[in-house]
């Protein structure tokens, strides 16, 4: 894939809501979380930051953002800092959280998980959720069977080792200790993609804040993201996925 990986490509371009549907989903799963000005909220995997900014703006409440990437860390700074927003922002890795136990009531993460040791990530999730805390989890979800060819190729872009079934996903987080699986929005790639092209949806404007210099090759990165999402386009879905603690 050469030097620059997926997540290169959406730090350096400073994506706002990389995730399927933008933060016009955001808003609408958030209303699943009953989220108010005590509750203490984690954005796992934020980021440039619109989410958590977001967040910490409309409910007043105490929010935690946490990325592994320099850059994106880098960016979600100085959103917090020139919109005046007050974020815990912290640079580290979903699957070793600095965190302790029962440290948040609602976490979210929005196309994160899928994309590290899963088995792990949901298990930290799991361990930093609070009694009765929720978990707002928003996934790439496999259509099975899936083909070795396709599994192939989304390791080699994305570096994925495993794209979940809905079940799989079911599964993953009961072995974890997580319950009351629901799911609370789901979105075919096909959907999306009709949605893109026809410029018929209504949802915002996708934010970028691209850095001030880069290789051009990495455009690459985003063809390859592009043709590779049309090619399987029905095999994958985006499910919203809700868990208790």
């Amino acid at each position: 894939m050469g030097k620059y990986s997926y997540h290169d490509f959406l730090a350096l371009m400073g994506v706002g809501g990389a995730h399927p549907g933008g933060l016009a989903i955001t808003k609408s799963l958030l209303e699943n979380a009953q989220i108010d000005q005590n509750s203490r909220v984690l954005d796992a995997g934020c980021g440039t930051g619109q989410t958590a900014a977001y967040i910490a703006d409309s409910y007043g409440c105490h929010v935690t953002a946490i990325d592994r990437h320099p850059v994106m860390i880098e960016k979600a700074k100085k959103r917090f800092e020139a919109n005046n927003i007050k974020v815990d922002l912290i640079r580290g890795d979903i699957e070793q959280m600095p965190f302790t136990e029962s440290s948040f009531d609602v976490i979210l993460a929005e196309s994160v998980t899928v994309f590290t040791d899963i088995d792990q990530t949901i298990s930290e999730y799991a361990r930093v959720l609070q009694q009765g805390g929720v978990l707002l989890d928003l996934e790439m979800t496999a259509i099975p069977p899936l083909t070795q060819t396709m599994k192939k190729s989304f390791q080699q872009l994305y570096g994925i080792q495993h794209i979940p079934s809905e079940r799989g996903w079911q599964n993953k987080y009961e072995q974890a200790g997580l319950h009351s699986f629901e799911i609370i929005l789901e979105k075919s790639v096909e959907e999306s993609l009709r949605k893109h092209h026809s410029q018929a949806d209504n949802e915002e404007a996708q934010e970028f804040s691209a850095s001030s210099s880069f290789d051009p090759t990495i455009y690459q990165i985003w063809d390859e993201h592009q043709l590779l999402t049309e090619t399987y386009a029905n095999k994958l879905k985006y499910q919203v996925y809700k868990m208790k603690k």
